[in-house]
């Protein structure tokens, strides 16, 4: 599933941390003074959020089960297609 390859991804990013360049940037007072550890955190969180809206129950699979194919059939083939971008 996309999301799991997204997850990992920032997993791993937060895992290597910044290096000493990366930090200096993220300070820099000619730029926005960023928290880069702070923001890769938010980013996850994000991530796994969206994850379980967008795959549980009450997610696009929720959605696509209690909409009817025939009197509903252009949302339920757009949630198809949705559900299968997610997969």
């Amino acid at each position: 599933m996309a999301s799991t390859t997204l997850i990992t991804n920032m997993k791993t990013v937060i895992a290597n941390g910044p290096s000493s360049v990366t930090k200096a940037n993220a300070i820099a007072a000619a730029g926005p003074i960023t928290d880069y550890v702070g923001m890769c955190n938010s980013v996850l969180t994000n991530l796994d959020e969206a994850e379980v809206k967008l795959n549980g129950v009450a997610g696009v699979a929720g959605l696509l089960a209690l909409t009817d194919p025939t009197s509903d059939a252009a949302n339920y083939t757009l949630l198809s297609n949705v559900l299968a971008s997610l997969s």
